[in-house]
């Protein structure tokens, strides 16, 4: 059986034209998705280059040849392109058109241009190059990643496989085509791209939204200033980890903690210092806890903290490194006396496993903080007698005469009975010096 190539060319090229007009239209709804004119720009060049493929024997050689493949070899630069522009990278236009630059002037040889087989070799290789970096870019790609992006990559590897059997099938694809295997293999080849253009099409539009979609997501649930979980994504991720400790049997701590004097450093320095300073809190307070934290801001200066399977007094410890580093680290960026913060902790053993009676809890012992005289930890009143229990089993482990401390550094320091005992009562870590 024959082939007629043409028509063949013909049926893949209208629908393939459709595809690209789908995207260009997508793309006049969402100027910002750029990714959508290159993929939409790239498949109508694909068409017109297929079209002048196809009238091989009906337009003079060099237009079908030369400019036919050239086009076809653009088209995919094009795409490429796309890729990078959907990962937010930046897209080489002339990187994308070196493919078709190098088919035009080997097509100047009279050497090359007179191998058929060559031709084939040559044109299969750079389109195997660049059926393989669009992959590459959405492997590779930004967060939030689509899950749509694997069938892309899927069906592009597909298609770089098809440039690869060109290769040793160079001597049975030379037109005209007059074996009738070699013309099978033609027309799946072309049903194959008929296929990848309506697909890539609708894949394309699909991760497009996706991205959208979970960047939605992601903002309703992330504080734009700071970067770090806002209220609304504490509650919810709060109450999963909360239901997850239960489940193990642990408990979970709370640490409630609020920038001391605030308002102060907006109306003397300005609201760009203030969120500088926040900036710097979170940063500071970020590199002091385990990736299974749940650290978030949940109001203007006040943010919050639970620590799955914590006790209170590793609570405790954890909101005193928290609130020595952060005097420290704020002296060396120029704050003479220290930016401070107040800090109260509960856990799920008094507070139960509800996380507005925890919040509640640790808010109760955050005010008495503030009302004791700021830059200090409190807890609450119903966790004392754990945590003199677990400061005992603390002092047993240190030795004789030592008390395991809260400060960052991990050293230990001697108290006498009275010491601890006045620590205790007061309910508070010291305040830094």
């Amino acid at each position: 059986m024959r082939i007629d190539l043409p028509t063949l060319y013909a049926v893949a090229a209208f629908a393939t034209a459709v595809s690209g007009l789908m995207l260009l239209a997508s793309w006049l709804q969402n100027r910002n998705a750029t990714t959508l004119a290159w993929w939409g720009g790239g498949t109508l060049v694909q068409v017109t280059g297929g079209v002048l493929i196809a009238l091989h024997g009906s337009v003079p050689d060099t237009a079908a040849i030369v400019g036919g493949n050239a086009l076809w070899l653009a088209a995919l630069g094009m795409m490429w392109c796309g890729a990078r522009a959907f990962e937010g990278r930046r897209p080489r236009l002339g990187a994308a058109l070196l493919g078709a630059i190098v088919w035009v002037a080997l097509c100047q040889s009279e050497a090359f241009y007179g191998t058929p087989v060559l031709r084939i070799r040559v044109f299969a290789t750079i389109g195997l190059v660049y059926a393989l970096l669009i992959p590459w870019e959405y492997w590779r790609g930004r967060p939030p990643r689509p899950v749509s992006r694997w069938a892309v990559i899927a069906l592009m590897l597909v298609q770089a496989l098809l440039y690869l059997l060109r290769l040793p099938l160079a001597e049975r694809l030379v037109y005209p085509v007059v074996s009738e295997d070699a013309g099978v293999l033609i027309s799946l080849g072309v049903g194959a791209l008929l296929l990848h253009g309506v697909c890539m099409a609708f894949l394309v539009i699909t991760m497009v939204k996706e991205r959208l979609e979970l960047q939605l997501r992601h903002d309703a649930l992330v504080d734009p200033l700071t970067g770090i979980a806002n209220r609304r994504a504490f509650v919810e991720h709060g109450e999963r980890l909360l239901t997850r400790a239960a489940g193990e049997g642990c408990s979970t701590a709370l640490l409630m903690i609020d920038l001391d004097l605030f308002k102060r450093i907006n109306d003397t320095l300005g609201h760009d210092a203030g969120d500088a300073v926040l900036r710097f809190f979170c940063t500071t307070t970020d590199g002091l806890l385990r990736p299974t934290d749940l650290f978030a801001r949940t109001g203007g200066e006040e943010f919050a903290c639970l620590l799955p399977g914590a006790s209170i007094l590793e609570a405790v410890q954890v909101a005193d490194r928290i609130r020595v580093r952060f005097a420290a680290q704020s002296r060396r960026h120029g704050f003479k006396d220290g930016l401070t913060v107040s800090i109260g902790a509960a856990t799920t053993l008094t507070s139960g496993r509800r996380l507005t009676a925890l919040m509640g809890n640790a808010d109760r012992a955050l005010y008495a903080a503030k009302a004791n005289g700021r830059n200090r930890v409190e807890w609450s009143p119903d966790e004392e007698s754990a945590l003199v229990a677990l400061r005992r089993r603390s002092r047993i482990a240190a030795g004789p005469g030592d008390t395991a401390d809260d400060r960052p550094d991990g050293a230990t320091a001697h108290r006498t009975p009275a010491q601890a005992a006045e620590r205790r009562t007061r309910g508070s870590a010291a305040p830094a010096s």
